[in-house]
């Protein structure tokens, strides 16, 4: 505790500041405890507290005593510093200041037996006890033995960064019960003329997971949705409104998908590019009531299903002409229905032009703020823009402004134009973010890029969204936009996909962003008519190893595959397709892979047939193992997983490769998985 921190008087001799702490380090195994832990008191959580510097003896810490009258805040408390929720009182004299605030806190646990272990993280300036119903866990910077409400802490917390520094401890389970549980807390000084004191506490707990009905289809067991939920890292999927399972809720036949992905379709529209899309959502036949709503509800028991907190929702700022884009409040009704603790982050598009106002982007925003489904970070609305840089940071703090003026707290989680960090880049906008993000770029390299940029973001204070895309293929053509259409980023199947997502682990992000789960335009992961749920098992099995901090351990043999239909090199009918070829706009160039990617639970041989073409690989352990051989056109890729000579699984391509093609198709096709009821 330091006089420069509180900007008060110097402490004077009559009850002398302990000497300096010599400080407890955390412990080693506290990070990796927390990280595969449920939260059950979180950190900015709600205290009840008695500042009166009265003697409570002590019955206060029991679980039945009546704590009714004492105040109430939210963390972290005390007084004397800049950053505190909740300013405590500490009597009358500054120089004879109270010795003691007594805290308390109640959680709920489902089932204690299936705790293993707790872990304390504390805040503590000076000295602290921590009592679970009534039984001491944890005691930092305080004697042994009995003490009293003036029994001062034998060291002073002297630094800043002592004072905020996490005090982590691994405690028993044992006074744990089911139901209802009191965590009480005694904060002692050091001396009476202390300068500042603080208080701050987490408590997670190691769980037996539950079964999650889910595991089924995937070749791990998936934690439960409120194990993963409870983690302090969250996954969000951009939803693209504009490409939903349906536009109008026709026949799959002949609804307006099947005119986008067919080169005649719409009156030829798209024949010079062998139509607009070459994927689809999975189909469904015409359904009665509220389609549109049931839609929604399917694609967010997906995402439930592949462990995601919400989606990332583009909304336009105004009346769209296309009715698909103004289906805000359906979507918020549909997570709402589906579960209320799956949330919509807003992502509100907004005038690009100079000098443009964003009077319409607050009223938009204002319209939704209430709703309970619409995400929130430490109780402000959450906007995460698309393409924020087309307007200044000026912009951006008048729409805040004007949302406070409304009685609406906002704070910001952009998509930055994508560049590789420094010190100073976007540093304008460290006061108005909660966390930094960017849209990216899709090939394999950029996940280091991204990696820095956590790094770069936790320096400044803040917090890291990181993307990761399975790829970006843009077979349509714009002539006004000639640099964005007609262009594919290489992903090499599986490789970019797979380290993003393990560069947002190995960088410690706080979010990941899965861009995009619908633009079926460029990017899109969400179940669909040529890739099934390949993608999605894919992210279930990353989610679960960013949000645990443990790579999932696979217990059921799983095969997935990804190539393309042709070469990127392949003859196409210049007759037909007579807009330009498909350029290569990042990544590395003629990359043509039959990938085979194989979640084994024990070792052996994987193969790739392709007519005469065999290929074998002999994996010795038991994980995730990525195994790639050339295409060969003219073929059907035939995989299989072999032990003691034996074909445990095998798996052929739906997607022919073929040697010459009419249209152009850069998209990678997928398959494989596990039989399962899905969402």
């Amino acid at each position: 505790m330091s006089v420069s921190c509180a900007g008060g008087p110097e402490e004077t001799a009559a009850e002398t500041e302990a000497p300096a702490a010599a400080a407890e380090a955390p412990g080693p195994r506290a990070r990796a405890a927390s990280s595969l832990a449920t939260v059950l008191v979180a950190a900015g959580a709600p205290w009840r507290y008695q500042d009166t510097g009265a003697d409570l003896g002590s019955a206060w810490s029991a679980p039945g005593y009546n704590d009714a009258a004492w105040a109430e805040g939210a963390a972290p408390l005390g007084y004397g510093e800049p950053d505190l929720a909740t300013t405590v009182s500490y009597g009358s004299n500054a120089n004879s200041k109270h010795i003691t605030t007594y805290l308390r806190t109640r959680f709920t646990v489902e089932d204690a037996s299936r705790v293993s272990e707790l872990l304390v993280r504390l805040q503590r300036d000076d000295g602290a006890i921590v009592y679970l119903n009534g039984a001491e866990v944890f005691r930092s910077n305080m004697p042994t033995g009995a003490v009293g409400y003036r029994t001062l802490a034998p060291a002073t917390i002297s630094l800043p960064a002592e004072e905020t520094t996490w005090m982590e401890q691994v405690v028993s389970p044992a006074a744990l019960v089911t139901g209802t549980n009191v965590l009480a807390v005694e904060v002692h000084q050091s001396a009476a003329n202390t300068s500042d004191m603080r208080f701050e506490l987490e408590l997670s707990a190691t769980a037996a997971p539950d079964a999650n009905p889910m595991s089924a289809c995937y070749p791990f067991d998936m934690p439960t949705t409120s194990v993963l939920r409870a983690a302090r890292k969250k996954v969000f999927g951009f939803y693209y409104p504009i490409y939903p399972i349906s536009l109008e809720n026709k026949d799959p036949s002949v609804d307006f998908w099947s005119s986008w992905l067919d080169p005649e379709g719409r009156n030829g529209e798209y024949r010079s590019v062998g139509g607009l899309m070459r994927d689809r959502p999975l189909p469904r036949p015409p359904w009665t009531g509220n389609w549109r709503q049931r839609d929604f509800e399917t694609e967010v028991r997906r995402a439930i299903a592949a462990g995601l907190d919400g989606f990332i929702y583009e909304h336009p700022y105004k009346v769209s002409s296309n009715d698909a884009n103004n289906q805000l409040k359906t979507m918020l009704a549909a997570a709402l229905a589906v579960d209320p603790e799956f949330h919509i982050v807003l992502s509100p598009d907004f005038p690009v032009k100079a000098g443009d106002v964003p009077d319409p982007v607050a009223t938009a925003v204002a319209a939704v703020a209430n709703h309970p489904s619409v995400y929130r970070h430490n109780g402000a609305i959450v906007l995460a823009s698309f393409g924020v840089n087309r307007q200044p940071v000026s912009y951006w703090a008048t729409l805040r402004n004007q949302l406070s003026a409304m009685g609406i707290a906002t704070t910001y989680w952009p998509f930055l134009d994508y560049a590789a960090p420094t010190t100073t880049l976007y540093s304008d906008w460290n006061d108005m973010v909660a966390g930094y993000s960017t849209w990216g770029s899709r090939p394999a390299s950029s996940g280091e890029t991204m990696r820095r940029w956590s790094v770069e973001a936790h320096r400044r204070g803040r917090m890291w969204m990181s993307p990761v895309a399975f790829e970006d293929v843009r077979h349509r053509f714009d002539e006004a936009r000639v640099n964005s259409t007609r262009v594919y980023w290489e992903a090499q199947n599986s490789l970019a996909f797979r380290t993003q997502f393990e560069k947002a682990i190995e960088g410690d992000a706080d979010w990941v962003s899965l861009l995009t789960m619908t633009d079926y335009c460029e990017s899109w992961m969400t179940a669909s008519q040529e890739r099934g749920y390949v993608i999605m098992d894919w992210i279930a099995y990353y989610t679960a190893w960013f949000k645990t901090g443990q790579r999932p351990t696979i217990l059921r043999d799983t095969l997935y595959y990804t190539h393309r239909r042709h070469r990127t090199d392949a003859p196409f009918d210049a007759t037909k397709q007579n807009a330009p070829p498909m350029a290569l706009k990042g990544g590395p160039s003629g990359w043509n892979q039959v990938e085979l990617l194989a979640f084994l639970k024990e070792p052996g041989r994987l193969v790739i047939t392709q007519g005469t073409d065999v290929r074998t690989l002999d994996v010795t352990s038991a994980g995730v193992t990525p195994f790639s051989v050339p295409l060969v056109p003219g073929t059907t890729p035939v995989f299989e997983l072999q032990r003691n000579g034996q074909t445990v699984q095998r798996l052929v391509s739906k997607t022919p490769i073929v040697a010459q093609t009419v249209y152009q198709d850069m998209m990678y096709h997928a398959g494989g998985g596990r039989e399962c009821t899905r969402p």
